[in-house]
């Protein structure tokens, strides 16, 4: 999903499949694991403090709403 692969299969379809073809998705596995990074939070929080120079504190209350996603390594 984050990586947005179904923009490919929709290009795919309209590329290659028949006007009358239907197209049937054989199967999707997503693998998702929750996890907290105090420090990683903070630091992507504190960033809107001082950007550049601007007090953009007002998008925290955004920012803070917004999942972060992440690959880490096993």
């Amino acid at each position: 999903m984050y990586e947005s692969m179904l923009d490919s299969v929709l290009f795919a379809r309209d590329k290659y499949l028949n006007p009358n073809g239907m197209l049937f998705p054989d199967r999707a596995v997503l693998y998702l694991a929750v996890a907290e990074d105090e420090k990683y939070r903070d630091e992507k929080m504190t960033f809107w403090d001082n950007v550049y120079g601007v007090n953009m504190k007002i998008m925290k209350q955004w920012v803070i709403t917004e999942p972060i996603v992440e690959t880490i390594n096993k």
